[in-house]
């Protein structure tokens, strides 16, 4: 008969599960106790004890000083290291570059903005999203593992923008391969998609995210999980002339003076409307209407829970929220929940964020990884094992 002993792959195997199966206890619970960690993890005590004294030493984890609180030995606690690592999460558009950069638990730790137009040459968007990551970097005194990007356009699974109708020359920019060249680990996708995925992270299980800005889209979230399609198009209608986004954003840029920067008009607008300026209520009501045709649209054939009005233009929800639901409820069977992101403009600088996050635990915490590297130094590809 063969033997039943488990051979050293076997026990090196099941060492590289035990350790994830300890760490994902400890990163779930924050601050945890040995008999926590046995609970969730499914472990014997023996087996996190051996567990926790590894990831201390590789420094994934922290030992907490406990309070001391009558007699006996106080019990041990412990902590995922969320500063061992950070991400930044880029959003490129037609009028600005945002970043945030955060730890290995999502925290948000710096943001930075620069300010381009439609037409800033290609190398200057590029490098003004450079300055960006750099930025976020020295305001956190980090170093960078992963950087998420997510852009105005259809992005392809590679990482390339396919079409971005908001800047003359984007299409065709490689992005994964341009900022791969400073960060060890780059991801890309379109904005409106990143920035449901924030969202998605924050609760929403159900639900069409209409992106609303200087530039609108549309997302989708069923199920808790971000539907892109097979390219990266789900719920994309750019391109459907009964949709008429390109125009939209006239209707509030009339009521404002010629004067005011473009970047700065629906803003003043909004702004008028909340004070009772009957051009600007008349004219937001006509922008909701425009948005309203293609959320209902997406509303229809999903029949979501919830739609989360989110971008920058979330801001003003008290005034653009009640024309958008008079507008559904026209066009609308059945019209959702609605709610206004409290994310802002940082929504798909955040959703970039996540992602970048998402690659980090792909690639170093997945299951089918191998043994967890030690962390001396935040170096995404060059830790000591």
């Amino acid at each position: 008969m063969g033997s039943t002993t488990p051979d050293a792959g076997d026990q090196s195997r099941l060492r590289q599960l035990n350790e994830r199966a300890v760490l994902a206890a400890v990163r779930s619970a924050g601050d945890v106790r040995v008999a926590q960690i046995v609970e969730q993890s499914g472990l014997g005590r023996t087996a996190v004890e051996e567990v926790l004294a590894s990831l201390l030493t590789r420094r994934w984890l922290v030992e907490e000083s406990p309070a001391i609180r009558g007699r006996g030995r106080p019990a041990r606690s412990y902590r995922f290291r969320a500063e061992a690592g950070y991400v930044v999460g880029l959003d490129i558009g037609a009028f600005s570059v945002r970043g945030v950069l955060t730890d290995l638990n999502g925290q948000t730790l710096a943001s930075q903005r620069q300010s381009v137009t439609p037409e800033t040459p290609r190398p200057e968007r590029l490098a003004a999203a450079d300055e960006v990551v750099a930025a976020c970097a020295r305001e956190a005194g980090a170093e960078v593992w992963a950087v998420g990007v997510g852009t105005t356009g259809l992005v392809d699974a590679a990482g390339t923008v396919v079409r971005a109708n908001a800047i003359p020359d984007w299409a065709g920019t490689d992005l994964a391969e341009y900022f791969g060249r400073s960060a060890p680990l780059v991801v890309v996708d379109n904005d409106s998609q990143l920035a449901a995925l924030a969202e998605q992270r924050r609760g929403a299980t159900d639900m069409v995210f209409l992106h609303a800005g200087r530039r609108t889209g549309l997302a989708l979230v069923l199920d808790g999980q971000l539907r892109r399609g097979a390219y990266g198009a789900a719920a994309d209608m750019s391109a459907l002339r009964g949709v008429a986004w390109e125009v939209a954003l006239e209707h509030l840029h009339a009521v404002v003076p010629a004067e005011i920067p473009e970047m700065d008009k629906a803003e003043r607008a909004f702004a008028a409307a909340r004070d009772g300026d009957r051009a600007a209520v008349n004219a937001v009501r006509k922008y909701a209407r425009a948005m309203a045709v293609a959320a209902a649209t997406a509303i229809s054939i999903v029949d979501p829970r919830l739609l989360v009005l989110g971008g920058a233009f979330s801001q003003s929800a008290d005034v653009l929220m009640e024309p958008l639901a008079a507008e559904l409820d026209r066009l609308c069977p059945r019209v959702p929940e609605l709610r206004a992101s409290s994310l802002g403009a940082l929504c798909v600088a955040l959703g970039a964020a996540s992602l970048a996050l998402d690659a980090v635990d792909g690639r170093l915490l997945a299951r089918s990884r191998g043994p967890l590297p030690t962390l001396a130094a935040t170096s995404l590809d060059s830790p000591k094992r």
